[in-house]
């Protein structure tokens, strides 16, 4: 709740506190040999290459040796720096959109009615499909397309999503047949 507030009164002042979290974390990911990965927005979608902090740079330009990710519904966010990765996320409503992006060069992320343990359609719409359920590190998955062409992230339906009907979750069959014709 603290976070929360101090978010809507000084965003500034917020931005700092997540940087005094990053230095933390960069801290802990170190001593692992690992490298730190923050993804910004877990329910949200805020703009985070243009949220700054009180000495006027963003986290991005505070951490640059910090891998920063994010899935988004806003069409053309920029990807201003090399450290930020924004993974476009395909709705009901916003079809033509994710393809747009897709032509752009940007990751789309695609909910199909794939079941826990089958595999997901290998292709939706010409694009490859890799399994975003395995790992949430959206930033590999142009190394995984082996092109580095965009691909479509692949998620399984889970909680009231395995039942809708609205045309946000996709038929992977219908996927399935595409790629055969």
């Amino acid at each position: 709740m603290r976070k929360t507030r101090l978010f809507f009164e000084s965003a500034p002042r917020f931005v700092d506190a997540l940087a005094d979290d990053v230095v933390r974390l960069k801290r802990r990911a170190l001593k692992r040999g690992l490298t730190p990965a923050v993804r910004l927005n877990g329910t949200s979608d805020v703009p985070w290459e243009r949220m700054r902090g009180t000495d006027g740079r963003t986290l991005m330009e505070r951490f640059p040796e910090v891998q920063f990710y994010d899935y988004t519904k806003r069409p053309n966010r920029a990807e201003t720096w090399a450290n930020y990765h924004l993974t476009f996320s395909r709705s009901e409503c916003n079809d033509a959109q994710a393809m747009l992006e897709l032509e752009r060069g940007r990751n789309v992320a695609v909910v199909f009615d794939t079941r826990k343990g089958e595999p997901l359609p290998v292709f939706w719409r010409g694009y490859r499909v890799v399994d975003g359920d395995e790992s949430d590190l959206r930033f590999l998955d142009y190394a995984a397309s082996e092109t580095g062409a965009a691909v479509i992230v692949g998620l399984r339906a889970k909680g009231k999503a395995k039942h809708d009907a609205s045309g946000f979750v996709q038929i992977a069959g219908a996927a399935r047949m595409e790629c055969a014709a």
